[in-house]
């Protein structure tokens, strides 16, 4: 279950740090728009970001994807899974996530204020943004009938 405190005044969260492969999907997350990376040799869509297409080798750009998503599986991490985590910010869902867009095109969030016992295999999800420590705004699944 996540029934937890979303923060915690004595911790701050790790943030991303962008590179030179990364920094347009973070960009786009900071204006809340989910983007992934499409090669424009054969089409593959691919996440994480690289450098070249894993398919073809061919050059992957950045293309605006719908956010829409199938849960295909979760977990609850019941220890602090980042060092420095306190205990009482613990357990936590992560969830994988399939976009619609392609099979096997797969995303890893974390859920705030769902309850676990409310996740299937198959349950729809749609993206939602969340602002973290600093600037950098954090692409998030939830449950596509969860108003937040």
């Amino acid at each position: 279950m996540s029934d937890r405190p979303a923060t915690d005044a004595a911790w701050t969260r790790p943030v991303p740090v962008p590179d030179d492969v990364t920094a347009a999907f973070w960009a786009a997350a900071g204006e809340g728009r989910l983007v992934v990376q499409r090669c424009a040799d054969c089409g593959t869509y691919q996440h994480p970001p690289r450098p070249r297409c894993t398919s073809c080798a061919g050059e992957p750009a950045y293309t605006g994807v719908s956010g829409d998503a199938t849960l295909v599986s979760w977990t609850a991490a019941h220890d602090p899974v980042v060092p420095g985590r306190p205990r009482g910010l613990a357990p936590v869902t992560i969830v994988v996530v399939e976009l619609v867009e392609q099979p096997g095109l797969w995303l890893v969030s974390d859920l705030v204020g769902v309850d676990d016992r409310e996740l299937a295999v198959g349950l729809p999800m749609r993206v939602a943004f969340d602002a973290t420590a600093g600037d950098q705004v954090l692409p998030r699944f939830v449950p596509a009938g969860d108003p937040s």
